[in-house]
C-alpha cells in the first residue's frame, strides 16, 4: 500500500470538508470523496503520457468553467460579493485535478511533487470570503493541518535515481520541496490576512458595483423583512419555490409559523409603526432550577438556554425544533402558541409584538420552541407582552395601557383606505354584536372569493378596492390585508403577519421539510376572551396544506439536516460540541440510507484490500546455489554505492548495466562492472549450457573488487590496471 497515496488523499479529504463547511457545498464534497477514496487501492494504474495530462486539466477546466456559468455557485449569507461563483469554480478545477493524478499515478513513481501546491490554491480560494468568527478558526485549524500533510507528504517521496547523480544534486529535491512549501504557505497566509484587512473597502466596492445592476424588485426574499409590499410574498412563492426554507421536528404537523408581524397599512404596503415606543426589549433566560424543571422530561439539549416568551401554568409542554436555512437567518419562524424558547444566546431580544429577534443567532443554530399539549385551555392573554414582565410577575396590562395599545392595534392612517370600504364595513357588520360575531362575518364574506396566484390592479387605483368590489380573486396578501382593514374599521386589533404554513413530511427522518412555495400571509385577530387568534381568510386553493408522501428526495435531505447539525454543534467550540458532532456524523453513517450506503461501500473495500494483502501466498523455496548466486551480486551492489550507482527496484541487470556502461567514459574501470553483470544475468537466468560458474564468477568478482578498491583510493593508473584482468575482451 502506497503511504503518499493515503496522505495525498487525507489532503483531498481535508480540502472537501473545508468545501462542505465554508461553502456549503455538500454534494460536490461527497462525489470528490467517494471517487477519490478507491484510487488508494487500486492497484492498476494507467500510464499517462506527457502529453495526456494536459488534456485531462483541458477537460477539467471546460467542465468548470461550464458550470460556472450555466449554474454558479450561489451562497445566501455572501452579500454583494459578484466575483466568488467564478473562485468557487476555479477552487473546484484545482481539487480535481488532484483526484486525476491521485489516479493516473503508477505504482513505480512517486505522486508529483506540486500536488501540494493545488491544495494551497484551493485553499486560497476557499478563503475569498467573508466568514463568521467559528468559521475562520475552522478555517485556521485546517490550515495547520494542510501544513503538517504536505510536510508527511514530501518526506514520503520515494528517492528517483538519476543519471548524472551526485552529492550535489541529492540536496536540490530536498532543497526545492521545502522552498515551495514555505512560499505557498506565506502566500495563502499574507493573501488571507490581506483579505481580512481589507475586507470592507473591498465589500463596499462590490456592493457598490452590483447595486448598478440589481433590480431592487428582484429581491427573492423581500417577503420576509420589516416592509412588506402587497405582492412580495406571491413573488417570493413564484420565483424560489422549490428552495427550502426550514426543517420542522415536530411530533405533529408545524402549522403557521410566523415571522415578520407588522401593524401599520399605508394603502400599498405593511411595515411597523415607528413612532410607537418601546420597539425592541431584551431578555434575561430563565433561572437554571426553572430550566432544569422545564426539561426533565425533555428531548432537547439542556445547555442551551431557556427564555420564557408567555406564561405557563405547568411545565408539561412539548418541543418543536427549528432549523433555518442560512437566507432567512435574519427571522425566527414560531408558532404563535410559543411559551418558551431555547437559543444559544445570553440575552434575547423580542419586539413588541413578543416576536424573538434573531440578532446573534447563528444560521446553522437551532431554536426549540416548547408549546401547550394540543386541546389544552390556553391561559388568556393581554393585548402585548409586558415590556417588563418576569416569569414570577403578574401577566397583565393596566386599563390605560389596554387601551392605548388597542387604539394604536385598530388605526388606519388618512387616505390608506378609500370611504367605499369604510361603508362597506359598517353594511357587513351591521347586525353582529361581538367580535366573534364580526370575524365570522368576514370569513363568510370571503368564502365566496377565489384564489388566484396574479392580480393586476389598474394604474391609480386603490388595491383593495379594486380587489373587494371588481376582481374577488386575487392571492393571500390581498385576503389577508383586506381581513385586517374589515376588523379594524370593526374595532378589533389586528395584526399583518407573513411566514409560512404546510409542509412535507420526511418519514426518514421524521422531521417536516418546508419549501418556499408554503410561504403565505394572515391575520391574528384579539379577541377579549380569547387572547390573540390565527384568522386565514384565504381560500382552501391558496393555503399551503401538509403532505406526507414520500419522496426520493427525502434520502438528500436527510444528509443535508445532519450536516447543519454537525455544523451547530462545531460552533460550540468547545470539547462537548466536538463529541456531539461526532456522534451525529456517528449516527449519519450507520442510521440514514445514504450513510448506510456509503459505510457499507467503504467497509466492503477495507475488508477487500486487508484480504488481498495479508492472504497466504505461496512460499517460493531457493535452491542453494540461487542464494549463493544472490549474495554475489549484492557484494557488488555495494560497493558500487560508493560510486553513486544503484540498482532501482524496478531495474532489470541488463539496464543497470547499460548504464554503468555510459558513466565508463570517465571511468574504465566500470566496462569491467557492466560485463560482470551481464556475465551474473547469463548464469543465473540462462540455459545451462556454455554459461559461466558460479566459481568463476566469484573468482572474477574476488579479482573486481580488488580493483575497484585501488580505483577509489587513487584514480591513478586505471587504464592500466582494467587491462589486467584475464576476462577483458
Amino acid at each position: 500500500m502506497n503511504r503518499q497515496a493515503w496522505v495525498a488523499w487525507l489532503m483531498i479529504l481535508l480540502q472537501a470538508v473545508l468545501f462542505w463547511y465554508l461553502s456549503e457545498a455538500n454534494l460536490f464534497a461527497i462525489i470528490v470523496v467517494l471517487i477519490s477514496f478507491p484510487a488508494v487501492f487500486w492497484r492498476r494504474r494507467w500510464e499517462l503520457s506527457s502529453t495526456t495530462l494536459p488534456l485531462i486539466d483541458l477537460a477539467v477546466a471546460v467542465v468548470c468553467g461550464m458550470k460556472w456559468y450555466v449554474l454558479p455557485h450561489e451562497m445566501q449569507f455572501i452579500s454583494g460579493f459578484v466575483m466568488y461563483p467564478m473562485v468557487h469554480a476555479a477552487a473546484q478545477f484545482f481539487l480535481l485535478v488532484q483526484v486525476a493524478r491521485l489516479w493516473g499515478r503508477r505504482p513505480d513513481r512517486p505522486l508529483p511533487i506540486y500536488v501540494p501546491v493545488l491544495a494551497v490554491l484551493v485553499f486560497i480560494c476557499l478563503g475569498d470570503v467573508d466568514v463568521t468568527r467559528r468559521q475562520r478558526r475552522m478555517y485556521q485549524h485546517a490550515s495547520q493541518a494542510l501544513v503538517g500533510l504536505t510536510c508527511l507528504y514530501y518526506s514520503l517521496i520515494r528517492r528517483r535515481q538519476e543519471h548524472t547523480a551526485s552529492k550535489t544534486h541529492r540536496w536540490v529535491r530536498p532543497t526545492l520541496s521545502v522552498t515551495v512549501l514555505l512560499v505557498t504557505v506565506f502566500a495563502a497566509r499574507a493573501s488571507n490576512a490581506w483579505l481580512l484587512t481589507r475586507w470592507s473597502d473591498i465589500e463596499r466596492l462590490m456592493m457598490r458595483a452590483n447595486a448598478m445592476r440589481r433590480n431592487p424588485a428582484s429581491s427573492t426574499y423581500s417577503g420576509f423583512s420589516s416592509h412588506s409590499q402587497l405582492g412580495s410574498v406571491q413573488f417570493l412563492k413564484s420565483n424560489a419555490s422549490n428552495e427550502i426554507a426550514l426543517r420542522v421536528l415536530s411530533e405533529g404537523e408545524p402549522g403557521y409559523l410566523r415571522g415578520a408581524v407588522l401593524d401599520r397599512f399605508n394603502g400599498f404596503s405593511w411595515d411597523t409603526q415607528t413612532e410607537w415606543q418601546p420597539t425592541q426589549v431584551n431578555r434575561s433566560p430563565l433561572s437554571d432550577d426553572v430550566s432544569q424543571q422545564f426539561l426533565k422530561n425533555a428531548n432537547s439539549p439542556s445547555h442551551q438556554p431557556l427564555f420564557a416568551i408567555r406564561k405557563f401554568s405547568d411545565l408539561n409542554h412539548y418541543p418543536m425544533t427549528i432549523w433555518r436555512e442560512s437566507a432567512l437567518e435574519q427571522f425566527t419562524f414560531l408558532p404563535l402558541a410559543t411559551k418558551c424558547l431555547q437559543v444559544p444566546l445570553k440575552t434575547l431580544s423580542f419586539d413588541r409584538h413578543g416576536v424573538p429577534l434573531s440578532d446573534g443567532i447563528s444560521p446553522d443554530a437551532n431554536m426549540t420552541a416548547w408549546l401547550s399539549p394540543r386541546g389544552k385551555k390556553v391561559i388568556r392573554e393581554p393585548i402585548i407582552l409586558p415590556i417588563e414582565w418576569q416569569i414570577d410577575q403578574p401577566f397583565e396590562l393596566s386599563a390605560e395601557q389596554t387601551e392605548f395599545i388597542t387604539e394604536k392595534m385598530t388605526r388606519l392612517p388618512p387616505n390608506a383606505v378609500s370611504k367605499r370600504i369604510y361603508e362597506f364595513a359598517e353594511k357587513l357588520f351591521q347586525k353582529c354584536k361581538t367580535p366573534e360575531e364580526k370575524l365570522c362575518a368576514v370569513e363568510r364574506l370571503f368564502a365566496t372569493f377565489k384564489y388566484e396566484t396574479k392580480i393586476e390592479v389598474p394604474r391609480r387605483q386603490d388595491p383593495l378596492t379594486y380587489f373587494l368590489f371588481e376582481a374577488r380573486a386575487a392571492h393571500c396578501e390581498f385576503f389577508a390585508s383586506a381581513t385586517a382593514v374589515l376588523l379594524r374599521i370593526g374595532g378589533i386589533p389586528t395584526r399583518y403577519v407573513t411566514g409560512f404554513a404546510g409542509g412535507n413530511y420526511n418519514p426518514l427522518g421524521r422531521y417536516w421539510i418546508i419549501r418556499q412555495q408554503e410561504a403565505h400571509a394572515w391575520v391574528e385577530a384579539y379577541l377579549p376572551d380569547s387572547g390573540w387568534v390565527t384568522v386565514d381568510t384565504t381560500p382552501v386553493a391558496g393555503v399551503p396544506t401538509s403532505d406526507d408522501s414520500f419522496q426520493f428526495s427525502h434520502l438528500w435531505d436527510e444528509i443535508n439536516l445532519r450536516g447543519q447539525m454537525i455544523r451547530a454543534a462545531l460552533a460550540a467550540g468547545n470539547f462537548g460540541g466536538i463529541l456531539e458532532a461526532f456522534l451525529i456524523l456517528s449516527m449519519t453513517l450507520f442510521s440514514t440510507i445514504p450513510g448506510w450506503i456509503l459505510t457499507s461501500g467503504l467497509l466492503f473495500l477495507f475488508v477487500r484490500n486487508f484480504h488481498f494483502n495479508f492472504r497466504k501466498r505461496p512460499t517460493v523455496v531457493l535452491s542453494q546455489t540461487v542464494l549463493e548466486l544472490q549474495t554475489l551480486v549484492h557484494e557488488l551492489d555495494r560497493k558500487l554505492t560508493r560510486w553513486n550507482l544503484q540498482r532501482a527496484d524496478c531495474e532489470t541487470l541488463h539496464q543497470f548495466a547499460e548504464r554503468i556502461r555510459r558513466e565508463a567514459h570517465s571511468q574504465p574501470v566500470l566496462e569491467s562492472v557492466a560485463d560482470w553483470y551481464l556475465q551474473y544475468a547469463e548464469t543465473r537466468y540462462g540455459p545451462d549450457s556454455g554459461k559461466p560458474s558460479r566459481e568463476m564468477l566469484q573468482q572474477r568478482l574476488s579479482e573486481l573488487c580488488s580493483l575497484l578498491t585501488k580505483a577509489t583510493r587513487s584514480n591513478a593508473g586505471l587504464k592500466q590496471l582494467v587491462h589486467q584482468l584475464p576476462f577483458r575482451d
